[in-house]
């Protein structure tokens, strides 16, 4: 019950900020989410996908800016900035902010195996109107699980390749990273148990098959 609490927690706190217009009460929540995040969550946690993540609320913020409406704070011959553009871009990029971070701290509270399970068990009533929500999560749940896996075979065969062929440049490595990314997935889909044993793919297991 408790997971499902925390997941309802927080498509609640989702769907309030869709209704909070004032700028002044989003960065009031996005402090807030903040500091939560600094308290619950590891500093790795914290830093991590923090490029992508400016990056996309960098985008967002100046996505939002150039609204034609509004009094004009900035103009010139290609753009105009007005207050209404300003106050949209701040609102939008402080919601999405909020909504990052408290996924994050979602996540670190629940394993993943947690929400899935809960998410799915919330969403079964789908099934009776014919929607595969328990083939849906099986699913998901078993691509959550075997994506590291996957991660961690690739890193060794390039490791591997690496020091055999002496790959140099970016444009060949990521040639040559492009050139395993087939074989590994076809593998996968073959034999996804592989991925499954109590050392991965990295472990004798995988090496005798290889």
């Amino acid at each position: 019950m408790l997971p499902r609490l925390k997941i309802t927690l927080y498509l609640l706190f989702i769907i309030g900020l869709f209704f909070v217009r004032s700028c002044t009460v989003h960065i009031a929540v996005a402090a807030f989410v903040l500091l939560c995040a600094v308290m619950l969550l590891p500093f790795a946690r914290m830093k991590g996908g923090i490029l992508p993540i400016s990056l996309f609320l960098l985008f967002t913020f100046l996505g939002n800016l150039f609204s034609p409406s509004g009094k004009i704070l900035y103009s010139n011959e290609f753009l105009s900035i007005t207050d209404e553009g300003l106050r949209l871009a701040g609102v939008r990029t402080l919601r999405v902010f909020s909504m990052i971070f408290a996924a994050k701290i979602l996540t670190t509270v629940l394993s993943f195996d947690e929400i899935i399970e809960a998410a799915s068990r919330m969403l079964a009533p789908l099934e009776r109107v014919g929607i595969p929500v328990g083939d849906f999560f099986s699913v998901t749940g078993l691509t959550l699980k075997v994506f590291p896996a996957l991660l961690g075979h690739l890193r060794e065969k390039y490791r591997e390749a690496a020091k055999k062929h002496g790959t140099k440049g970016f444009r060949e490595r990521l040639r040559y990273t492009a050139s395993l990314l087939m074989p590994v997935f076809v593998e996968s889909i073959r034999s996804p148990e592989r991925f499954f044993g109590p050392q991965g793919v990295s472990g004798p297991a995988g090496r005798e098959k290889e």
